[in-house]
């Protein structure tokens, strides 16, 4: 593997305004094979005015803001967009997932006092000019579930398509909250109304956070990586791993990869290849790539490629000194993170991700990989 190119969506150094903070980066092909990229831009991480920008580019290299500005009044609610993550319906035209969290209702994302994070919603949107304006905002109706929040890129699959999320919350009168991995799913892009377990510890012990999933067309399989929490003893565990069946839409229970990290995205690779694009929080923290020859179940951790690096911040929690409650407070003051990437042919990458030199100032970047 080597670096060939690197640089940035989005400079916040370069900006003039209040919002110099990016994070929740994402990126989406189309059949067109323009390149998107999505993410969330506001003042701070925890700032209400938080909202949706989208990026397009012809070579992922240069790129240029296309829209930034998604509604964020709902039912005469003012909220905030977290994540965006675009996908393609079968006419070309393009859909994006919204996440929303009612900024009426706290300053902070999770509320320590009731272990509860602000009310959300998952909304969906239409644009018919490839990304310029976007109409016909609904909510999707996920029943009972509370908390949800959006965990990566859409995924399509032979049978459809795949919206990763989560969700966090009491399941019973003063229970307290549980998680869960989940997903929606839809046949034909336009109506998703199956929702589905991806990842859940059978007694709550432990949490499988912020997944990412990619479909491996050479397994026919989805491959599931997870940043993985031991809620018992509060702390980081290594990034687990399961795969799906697009057919059945169930999912083996996630194992160990034997990477010490926290989210993790999957690029599938042929000739059994894998690669891991992942958060490496310990010191010294870092944007790292790592190679598995049997579609996961080992990784040439030995050969792994720094795709970037902060060696000045120390970043806090990584070493199980903090408490549950303590953690979510230190996720507010990491200054880099959200990995995603696709392969833009057999031997080039993209990778893209958000860094910054601390967490006032946080761009949105990508970088180019031969493999």
């Amino acid at each position: 593997m080597k670096l060939i190119n690197q640089g940035y969506i989005l400079d916040v150094e370069k900006l003039n305004n209040q919002k110099n903070v990016c994070m929740c980066t994402s990126i989406f092909r189309h059949s067109t094979k323009r390149l998107f990229s999505s993410f969330r831009n506001g003042t701070t991480k925890e700032s209400p005015d938080g909202n949706g920008v989208i990026a397009e580019s012809e070579n992922g290299t240069e790129w240029r803001i296309l829209f930034s500005g998604f509604q964020t009044v709902f039912d005469g609610i003012q909220g905030e967009i977290k994540a965006v993550e675009l996908s393609e319906k079968p006419d070309g035209n393009l859909f994006a997932f919204l996440s929303w969290f009612d900024r009426t209702k706290g300053s902070k994302l999770y509320n320590p006092s009731s272990d509860t994070i602000l009310p959300a919603r998952i909304i969906l949107v239409d644009s018919y000019d490839m990304g310029k304006t976007w109409e016909n905002y609904r909510t999707i109706d996920i029943g009972d579930l509370q908390g949800p929040a959006l965990t990566g890129p859409v995924v399509k699959v032979p049978g459809g398509y795949l919206v990763f999320f989560e969700k966090y919350g009491p399941e019973q009168p003063s229970g307290p909250s549980l998680h869960a991995a989940c997903a929606l799913f839809s046949k034909d892009g336009i109506i998703f109304d199956r929702i589905i377990t991806v990842a859940r510890h059978p007694e709550n012990k432990i949490f499988y956070w912020d997944q990412r999933n990619a479909y491996d067309v050479d397994s026919g399989k989805i491959i599931s990586m997870f940043w993985t929490y031991d809620r018992e003893n509060e702390k980081d565990i290594d990034i687990h791993i399961a795969y799906g069946n697009p057919d059945t839409l169930t999912w083996t229970v996630p194992q160990s990869t034997g990477i010490q990290g926290q989210i993790a995205m999957p690029i599938p690779l042929t000739e059994g290849r894998l690669l891991c694009f992942y958060v490496h929080r310990h010191h010294p923290g870092s944007m790292r790539l790592v190679m598995s020859y049997d579609k996961g179940k080992t990784w040439d951790i030995a050969n792994e490629m720094v795709i970037y690096e902060n060696q000045e911040i120390k970043e806090k929690g990584v070493s199980g000194e903090s408490s549950y409650a303590e953690y979510w407070e230190d996720m507010g003051t990491w200054s880099f993170g959200h990995p995603c990437g696709i392969m833009l042919d057999e031997n080039l990458g993209l990778l893209v991700y958000y860094a910054g030199r601390d967490v006032k100032k946080l761009s949105a970047r990508y970088a180019i990989v031969s493999i």
